[in-house]
């Protein structure tokens, strides 16, 4: 059995910011529209501090329904087969004009390794042709995850806030952070982006990666002051309690969390949640079992369960992201394993017709 390897060299190689967006974009409608996705996922606790192993599984059928003939992929976070035998399935993802095979992602998450220079996320993805079920590819899982991650993040940003350049505050300095700044540099225009961490505050632009040095970034005082002067604010981080306060936000602001994926981790105060017109989510349904500010708010009475919108009903050109220009909306990004497997699909067929990639014989 011959497998393609794509590393992050690779994967970078074969597709631009624009792409990347396009497929989460594409990822975004798919999981809204029903039948289309099926999922399956498994997050569970390791014994290293804070630490997490995930595994996820996607795959989405065709315009048609069905899969169609020489496709190929598969990309997720999914885990084991269910108890009652049924096919592993998860929030997988097609590209334009059809679907993918069977995506396989797997990996920890081990916030400690920020302190070691080491990526909090290890992963690999695994890329199953459709009609055998044999391994073609395996990507690196870390860019995979970096890259949907944020540019899913870029995504709903331009769903959601529309038209002029303005400034963006991004709380957090990771990968996802710098990613998130980069695509979005690349394919939207910015005045400016302000930046905030707690390692920003006591190193300044020395703790800012090196792919932002010709960007127009600046370090914010607080994460109070980066709210008060940004007109989009995304939440790059993987905080227990809340980066963002309600109070601080202007009129009409965009706020986007990407790190609030579980119960227990609140980016976003109660006043943020209440202050928010419109509310949406990658997946509603997942949102309102584990997405910590929206589970904390609706318990607490200030968000309707039944507001929760999904973003594909923005992107579809159903529903308008905002009434005015003053309302204050919120999205919140959960991760999808129709996410990864856009990408994947999209950066294995792209690496597989352009000669990239190491063939190895298993």
């Amino acid at each position: 059995m011959d497998v393609l390897i794509l590393s992050d060299a690779d994967i970078r190689a074969t597709l631009d910011a624009a792409e990347v967006v396009a497929t989460q974009e594409r990822a975004f409608l798919l999981a809204g529209e029903p039948g289309r996705v099926r999922a399956a996922h498994t997050h569970h606790a390791t014994f290293a501090p804070d630490g997490m192993a995930f595994a996820h599984a996607a795959v989405a059928a065709g315009e048609t329904g069905a899969l169609p003939e020489g496709a190929t992929g598969v990309a997720s976070e999914t885990g084991a087969v269910p108890e009652d035998g049924t096919d592993v399935a998860s929030e997988t993802g097609a590209v334009p004009e059809g679907g993918t095979g069977v995506v396989f992602k797997t990996g920890t998450q081990h916030p400690a390794n920020a302190r070691r220079g080491l990526p909090t996320v290890h992963a690999t993805v695994t890329v199953h042709d459709p009609e055998t079920g044999a391994a073609v590819a395996v990507l690196n899982g870390t860019t995979i995850t970096t890259l949907r991650t944020a540019g899913g993040l870029v995504a709903a940003a331009r769903a959601l806030s529309p038209g002029r350049p303005h400034t963006v505050g991004v709380l957090g300095a990771g990968a996802q952070a710098t990613e998130f700044v980069c695509l979005m540099a690349a394919v939207t225009p910015v005045e400016r982006f302000l930046m905030w961490s707690p390692g920003l505050a006591a190193r300044g632009r020395a703790r800012l990666d090196a792919r932002l040095a010709d960007l127009p970034v600046e370090v914010a005082a607080s994460s109070r002051d980066l709210c008060e002067r940004s007109g989009t604010v995304a939440t790059c981080t993987l905080s227990r309690t809340p980066v963002v306060e309600g109070a601080w936000l202007r009129a009409g602001t965009t706020v986007l969390t990407m790190g609030s994926y579980a119960p227990d981790r609140r980016e976003i105060d109660l006043a943020c949640s209440a202050r928010a017109a419109r509310t949406y989510a990658d997946l509603p349904e997942q949102a309102l079992r584990s997405n910590g500010p929206v589970v904390a708010a609706v318990e607490a009475g200030v968000l309707d369960a039944r507001a929760v919108r999904p973003l594909a009903a923005v992107l579809r050109g159903d529903h308008p992201a905002r009434a005015g220009d003053g309302e204050t909306v919120v999205f919140h990004s959960n991760g999808l394993g129709v996410q990864d497997a856009a990408l994947a699909w999209r950066a294995y067929t792209r690496a597989r017709a352009n000669g990239l990639g190491t063939r190895v014989r298993l």
